[in-house]
C-alpha cells in the first residue's frame, strides 16, 4: 500500500475511531434502557392484568355472596322447602344470574343435582361436577374451573372464575355457584388495559385473542390453574426502531465523517508524500543508470534533509562511480593478465625442456637425435594445443554472443544431448526420467553446450570408481528445470559459493570457466543455475528456465 493511501486511510480512522468508541457504547446504554423500560412496562401491565383479574374475580364472589343474602334467594329456597317441583324453574337461575352481572351461574342441590343453570339450561336435573366441587374448596376466593357453554358452533368448554355460596332455609340446603367466564370480552379489556396481545389459552387450545404486537416480540404468563393461562405477548418493535435510528445516525456520521477525513487525508498526504515520491522517482532513476539525477521537490524538515542529502549524494556518486569502474576494469585485466600467465606458463616449461633438448642432441650429433625430436615434436604439439584451447575458452567467455531464443522441448533436447553418451564409461549407468511437453524459450546451440559440460563433469566426477548419472527434465506452472546429479563425492559447502566463479576450479589443469559460462549463459536465458546434493554423496546441477507460455504440465516417463 502506498504512503499516500496509508495517510489517507489514518485520517479516516481517526475520524471513525471517536465515533466509534462514543456511539458503540451510547447504543448499549441505550438498548439497556430501552429493555430496563420495556421489562418495567411488562411488569407494570403483567401487575395490571393480574389485578384485573382479581378485581373480577372479587366482583363475582361479591355478585354471589348478594345473590345469597337476598330476598329473592331467600323466598326461592322457602318455596324450595315447600313446593319442590315448581319452585325452583329452568329459567330462575338465568333471571338471577343477569340481575347480578354474572355470566356463571348453577343452582344445585345438597346432592350436587344441577335444579337450574343460567348460562346451560339443558344442564337441568343433571349432575355437574366440575362446578359442584367448587363448593369443597375452602377458600372463599373465585377459583378458575372449565365451564361448558352454549355457543353457536356447539357446546365448547371455556375457563371460568367461580365460587360457591350455601343457601339454607331450615333443613334445605342449596348450592350457588356463579362467576364470570374468561372469554372475547375479557381478552379485549385486558389488551386494552396492558397495550399488548392478549390470549387466552387452555391447553393447546386458544380460545379468544385481542390486540396486536408487532416482532420483534417477548412474551409473560398468567396461569390460572389448570383451566387456562393468559398470554401476553409485548412489542419490542419500539425498541428495535430506536436502536435502528441511533445506528442509521451513526453510519450516516461515519460515513460523512470517514469521506471528510479521507479527503482530507488525501489532500494532506498528497503535500507530505510528494518530496518522498520525487526522491523515489529519483533512486528509481539512478538504479536504472542516470547518476546525476537532482530532485527539485520543495520540502523542508526531515524530509527537505533528506532531498539535500540525495542530491549531494547523486553528486558524488557518479564520479565515485567512474572511479570505481575505471578501478574494476584495470583489476579485471590485472585479473586476466595473470591468470592468462599461470595458464600458459605451465605449458612453455616443457616446450623450452624440449626445444633445449633437441639443441643439446642436435650439437651432440646424437644417433637418437630422430628419436628425440619425435618424442619432443609431440610434447611440444600437445602443449601448443593445450594453449590453443585455454585461449579458446578465454576468448568464448569474453565474447559470448546473445542468445538466439526460440521455443525448445527441453526433453527432446536432453534426449539427444544423452545420445552422445550412449556408451559411458564402465561403471557408469546413465539413468533419465524426461518429463514431455515442457518447452522453453532457450537458445538451443547454448544450452546444449551447458548440459554436455555438465554430464562431461558427472562423468569425471565418478571416473574410477563408477555411479548413476541421473538426468530429469521436469515442469512447474512457472519454471522448466533440468536436473543432472551423480553419485561422487559431491561439492565441498566450503566451495560451493565460488564454484560459478571465473577461474576458479579445483581440478589439475581446468581453467575454471566451464560453470562459469554455463551460469552466465543460464543468466543470458533470464534463468539460474543452481548446486546441490550432500558431500560425500555426490552433486546436483539444476537448470532452472522461465516456461514458454501455453504449455500443460504432464508426468515424467523415463527413457530408456
Amino acid at each position: 500500500m502506498r504512503l499516500r493511501a496509508r495517510l489517507a486511510l489514518a485520517f479516516a480512522l481517526l475520524a471513525l475511531v471517536p465515533l466509534a468508541v462514543v456511539v458503540l457504547p451510547t447504543l448499549s446504554r441505550l438498548r439497556d434502557t430501552l429493555s430496563r423500560e420495556l421489562d418495567a412496562r411488562m411488569q407494570a401491565a403483567t401487575a395490571s392484568a393480574q389485578e384485573s383479574l382479581e378485581r373480577s374475580a372479587t366482583t363475582a364472589r361479591r355478585a354471589v355472596e348478594e345473590l345469597v343474602e337476598s330476598p329473592a334467594m331467600e323466598d326461592l329456597a322457602r318455596e324450595a322447602r315447600e313446593r319442590p317441583t315448581r319452585a325452583i324453574q329452568a329459567g330462575t337461575a338465568e333471571a338471577l344470574m343477569k340481575t347480578r352481572g354474572l355470566t356463571v351461574l348453577a343452582l344445585f342441590d345438597r346432592n350436587g343435582t344441577v335444579l337450574s343453570s343460567g348460562h346451560l339450561p339443558a344442564r337441568r336435573g343433571d349432575p355437574d361436577p366440575v362446578l359442584f366441587a367448587v363448593t369443597r374448596e375452602k377458600s372463599s376466593k373465585p377459583v378458575p374451573v372449565s365451564v361448558d357453554v352454549r355457543t353457536s358452533s356447539g357446546l365448547r368448554q371455556m375457563p371460568a372464575l367461580v365460587t360457591a355460596r350455601p343457601v339454607d332455609y331450615g333443613d334445605l340446603r342449596l348450592w350457588a355457584v356463579g362467576g364470570v367466564l374468561l372469554d372475547e370480552g375479557l381478552a379485549q379489556h385486558l389488551a386494552r388495559l396492558t397495550q399488548a396481545q392478549v390470549t387466552l389459552v387452555s391447553g393447546d387450545t386458544e380460545l379468544a385473542q385481542a390486540g396486536t404486537a408487532l416482532p420483534p416480540t417477548v412474551s409473560r404468563e398468567l396461569p390460572l390453574g389448570s383451566a387456562a393461562t393468559v398470554k401476553l405477548v409485548f412489542s419490542r418493535a419500539a425498541a428495535r426502531e430506536a436502536e435502528e435510528g441511533v445506528m442509521r445516525a451513526f453510519l450516516l456520521l461515519a460515513g460523512l465523517g470517514g469521506a471528510f477525513a479521507v479527503l482530507l487525508g488525501l489532500l494532506v498526504s498528497r503535500w507530505m508524500t510528494r518530496p518522498v515520491e520525487a526522491l523515489t522517482e529519483g533512486a528509481r532513476r539512478v538504479a536504472e543508470g542516470a547518476l546525476d539525477v537532482q530532485v527539485t521537490a520543495v520540502a523542508t524538515g526531515e524530509v527537505g534533509e533528506l532531498v539535500r542529502t540525495f542530491n549531494h549524494m547523486t553528486s558524488e556518486l557518479k564520479a565515485t562511480t567512474e572511479r570505481l569502474v575505471a578501478s574494476e576494469r584495470i583489476a579485471a585485466w590485472q585479473e586476466v593478465a595473470r591468470r592468462l600467465a599461470h595458464e600458459i606458463k605451465n605449458p612453455l616449461t616443457p616446450i623450452r625442456m624440449s626445444l633445449e633438448t633437441l639443441l643439446a642432441a642436435q650439437e651432440a650429433r646424437h644417433p637418437r637425435f630422430p628419436e628425440l625430436f619425435k618424442e619432443s615434436a609431440g610434447v611440444v604439439l600437445e602443449e601448443v594445443d593445450r594453449l590453443r584451447r585455454i585461449v579458446d575458452e578465454f576468448s568464448r567467455f569474453a565474447r559470448m554472443p546473445k542468445p538466439q531464443l526460440a521455443p525448445v522441448d527441453l526433453s527432446e533436447l536432453t534426449q539427444s544431448v544423452l545420445a552422445l553418451y550412449a556408451t559411458p564409461p564402465e561403471g557408469i549407468r546413465i539413468l533419465p526420467a524426461l518429463q514431455t511437453g515442457v518447452v522453453a524459450r532457450v537458445d538451443r546451440d547454448m544450452l546444449t553446450q551447458v548440459l554436455v559440460n555438465l554430464v562431461k563433469n558427472a562423468e569425471e566426477a565418478m571416473t574410477g570408481k563408477g555411479g548413476d548419472l541421473r538426468v530429469r527434465v521436469k515442469g512447474t506452472d512457472a519454471d522448466a528445470v533440468i536436473e543432472v546429479e551423480d553419485s561422487g563425492p559431491g561439492i565441498p559447502v566450503e566451495h560451493r559459493a565460488r564454484i560459478f566463479e571465473p577461474y576458479f576450479t579445483t581440478k589439475d589443469g581446468g581453467t575454471g570457466l566451464g560453470l562459469a559460462i554455463a551460469a552466465r549463459i543460464l543468466q543470458e536465458h533470464g534463468g539460474k543455475l543452481e548446486v546441490g546434493g550432500e558431500p560425500g554423496q555426490g552433486a546436483r546441477f539444476s537448470l532452472v528456465l522461465p516456461r514458454a507460455d501455453g504449455v500443460s504440465t504432464s508426468s515424467p516417463r523415463p527413457v530408456p
